[in-house]
C-alpha cells in the first residue's frame, strides 16, 4: 500500500514537472526505431515488462525450495535488478500514457497537450504541432 501511494505520488509529480515546450515519446519495442529522439525530453517504452518478464523466467529445478533458491538467485543478480528496473519503467510508462490519453504508439506529446500518432520522427511530429500551433 505504502509502495502504491508513492508511485502515485511520484507519477504526479512527473506529470507536474512538465513544463511548456516538453516533448514525451511513447513507443514500444516491437515498433521500428525512431528518428531523432535526442529531441525529447523523456522516452517512454512500453512494452519493456513483458521483455523483463521473460527475461526472469526460468524451467521448473523439480522442488519448491530449488525454485525459490533459483528465483532469489536469478532476481538479486544484476540482470534480475535490471530486469525489475524495466518493469517499473514500464509501468511508470503505462500510467503516464494512461494519464494522457495515449491511444496509439508511437506517440509524441508535447506540452501535454498536443499529440502526433503515427510518425516516427520526433522532428517531424514537432514540426506538425508547431505548424498547428501557428495556424490557430
Amino acid at each position: 500500500m505504502r509502495s502504491a501511494l508513492f508511485f502515485l505520488l511520484y507519477i504526479h509529480t512527473l506529470a507536474a514537472q512538465a513544463a511548456e515546450g516538453t516533448v514525451w515519446v511513447f513507443t514500444a519495442d516491437r515498433l521500428p526505431p525512431l528518428q531523432h529522439v535526442d529531441q525529447a525530453d523523456r522516452l517512454f517504452v512500453l512494452d519493456h515488462a513483458d521483455n523483463a518478464l521473460r527475461r526472469l523466467s526460468f524451467p521448473h529445478p523439480g522442488s519448491e525450495a530449488a525454485a525459490r533458491d533459483k528465483a532469489l538467485l536469478i532476481i538479486q543478480s544484476p540482470r534480475g535488478q535490471a530486469a525489475i528496473a524495466r518493469m517499473r519503467q514500464s509501468a511508470e510508462a503505462t500510467t503516464v500514457a494512461w494519464m494522457h490519453g495515449i491511444e496509439k504508439l508511437p506517440a509524441i506529446l508535447v506540452d501535454e497537450q498536443y499529440v502526433v500518432y503515427g510518425v516516427f520522427d520526433v522532428a517531424a511530429a514537432v514540426d506538425q504541432i508547431a505548424r498547428y500551433r501557428d495556424a490557430r
